[in-house]
């Protein structure tokens, strides 16, 4: 493939491109350590473009073939689409040489049409690989296999074709091979997620993983401003403002950027920038991820001021910058219909950093759940500071005792999960909201200090006052015009047992009935008669449950309702085992 924006390179640009990035960096130093010659290339980053010179950019393939293995005497190239592919064409007149040999003593057409099936390919380099080592002590070569998924696929050994689990085998055999390792042999496994590979081949102690993240900010910047472009395209928001405002893209989606920009003579602005950033992060996430908006804050939140104020503690920390004292996530819990939902989208409107909601990411195929995970994660750490939340974490998450029910596909997310969200470094730049009306289910080493570290229960109002609150709040929401004499405390005085859900539902019912009727405000009469007439549905022992189980799992007093907050634990433990008992739980 041609290196984009510009022709072949020249000996001086080869040594004249940008600095080594991190992960780059990392593979030269393990090449220089010795004793591994195999590298497993994942993330993000191995589809997008790498720096080749100045103003050059090409694919992972061109990169590693011109910049970091570019004193090697052969560089092969294989995929199943390309096959077998050289950079120096003198290096495929030898390979083809070989070919005819084996041709001749074997009555084969292999010079004439090379087999692309990766069985067959991977052991004809193997075999030109060897010969040449043999024939000339100073041979050294690079072997570059890319979609590495589609060569050593994810799944058990009796689950494979006989020609995935020979490709396998060869790859395995590359990297324990003493003459490979004793010599200028390396070998560059590329793929976007190692949890599409097999999972031998990525166990084996001698296969390296290198991890290539989408680009940091400040190469963003070097990428927007060397690449060129119209005069005014940063006219309007300048080269080092885009690059932040640009966290999470790649340089292709920077490209797509610029390219669009252009083509419709309109500078770069703000917020073009960010809706399109949240466009492309949604489309290469392919749906598992949905930003959240919301255009009000947390005053619009009626009730749960003791929730309210714990979130605007971590919001303000977050706008000063004080990552350390930012809670590395936020168990919401509490029983159906009290705002768990709400309460988060209106806190994204305060905290001033992108709020993601993770979507469902399970698949029925072997390893793709574990594969969306991987890219999902690569996404957030790109993307943070962010705020993720998880609806319905009871069942979302997995456990660590699945019983492998499930071919150990939920151990394993619960294993990759558990170990992101607990890592410290990401304080304050990957906060999570983990949701749900049974926090029993969710397990606790996701739920502990150091992961979703504070537990805010939620409550239906519990009296008059706290429902007139909560249906003026939602009426203002809706936007229904009601009659001045009007006295809503007074009238749901009796209606204990309604959620902040099913007010909501009282007052969509009452607009419906205005609009039927002609009616131009909401009167007290109308009123009476829906909330005389709505009929929660009945599981009582359900949200007495849910209730009581928020309070066992807050980790805040201050959130609990009078009645509970003057239970013991005790008291609390004894409840909920009455009601497991006649729940059948």
């Amino acid at each position: 493939m041609a290196a984009l924006f510009g022709g072949a390179p020249t000996q001086r640009e080869r040594y004249d491109a940008a600095p080594l990035a991190s992960w780059a960096q990392k593979l030269r130093k393990r090449l220089k350590q010795g004793g591994a010659n195999f590298f497993i290339l994942h993330g993000a980053g191995v589809r997008d473009l790498h720096p080749l010179g100045p103003r050059r950019y090409g694919a992972m393939r061109e990169f590693l073939a011109e910049s970091l293995f570019v004193d090697r005497g052969a560089i092969i190239t294989y995929d199943r689409g390309a096959g077998i592919r050289f950079t120096d064409p003198g290096v495929e007149n030898d390979f083809k040489t070989l070919l005819k040999a084996y041709d001749k003593l074997n009555g084969t057409s292999l010079a004439q049409s090379q087999p692309r099936d990766p069985d067959r390919a991977l052991q004809l380099i193997e075999s030109y690989v060897r010969n040449q080592l043999t024939e000339n002590r100073r041979f050294s070569a690079c072997v570059i296999v890319d979609y590495g998924e589609t060569v050593a696929p994810a799944g058990e050994p009796g689950q494979l074709s006989v020609e995935d689990r020979g490709s396998i085998v060869t790859l395995r055999r590359w990297a324990s091979d003493p003459l490979f390792l004793g010599r200028d042999v390396t070998f560059c496994l590329i793929a976007e997620s190692t949890a599409a590979l097999n999972a031998s081949l990525v166990a084996d102690a001698r296969t390296v993983e290198v991890a290539v993240p989408v680009p940091s900010e400040d190469e963003r910047y070097a990428f927007l401003t060397g690449r060129g472009g119209t005069p005014d395209t940063f006219a309007r928001i300048d080269a080092r403002r885009a690059a932040v405002l640009t966290g999470g893209l790649t340089r292709l989606h920077l490209e797509s950027l610029l390219a669009e920009a252009e083509a419709g003579g309109a500078a770069l602005d703000p917020e073009a920038l960010t809706r399109e950033k949240k466009r492309l992060i949604e489309e290469s996430s392919g749906g598992l991820l949905e930003f959240m908006t919301s255009d009000v804050g947390l005053d619009a939140v009626a009730g749960h001021e003791a929730a309210k104020a714990l979130l605007r503690e971590a919001a303000q920390a977050l706008r000063q910058g004080r990552l350390d004292v930012v809670p590395m996530g936020f168990l919401i819990c509490g029983p159906v219909g009290t705002g768990k939902s709400f309460i988060v989208r209106c806190f994204a409107a305060e905290i001033g950093i992108p709020v993601i909601e993770l979507r469902n990411f399970r698949s029925m195929w072997q390893g793709q759940t574990e594969a969306n995970l991987e890219r999902v994660l690569d996404i957030l750490d790109a993307l943070g500071p962010v705020a993720v939340v998880i609806d319905e974490a009871d069942a979302a998450l997995g456990s660590r005792e699945a019983g492998g029910h499930d071919s150990g596909v939920s151990e394993r997310v619960f294993a990759s999960l558990a170990a992101f969200m607990g890592d410290t470094r990401r304080r304050g730049r990957v906060l999570w909201f983990l949701m749900t009306s049974r926090p029993d289910l969710v397990p606790v080493d996701l739920k502990r200090q150091g992961r979703a570290e504070e537990h805010l229960a939620l409550f239906p109002p519990a009296t008059p006052e706290e429902r007139a609150v909560v249906f003026e709040a939602l009426r203002r929401r809706l936007k229904i015009p009601i009659a001045p004499d009007v006295q809503p405390a007074a009238l749901f005085g009796d209606a204990s047992s309604l959620s902040a859900a099913d007010i909501e539902s009282i007052l969509v019912r009452a607009s419906r009935r205005m609009a039927a009727a002609g009616h131009q405000t909401l009167g007290t009469v109308l009123l009476a008669e829906l909330i005389r007439d709505f009929q929660p549905p009945a599981y009582p022992l359900e949200i007495e449950y849910q209730k009581l189980i928020a309070a066992f799992e807050c980790t805040s007093r201050a959130l609990l309702p009078s009645e509970l907050a003057a239970m013991s634990n005790e008291a609390i433990a004894a409840r909920l085992a009455e009601l497991r008992a006649a729940l059948g739980r």
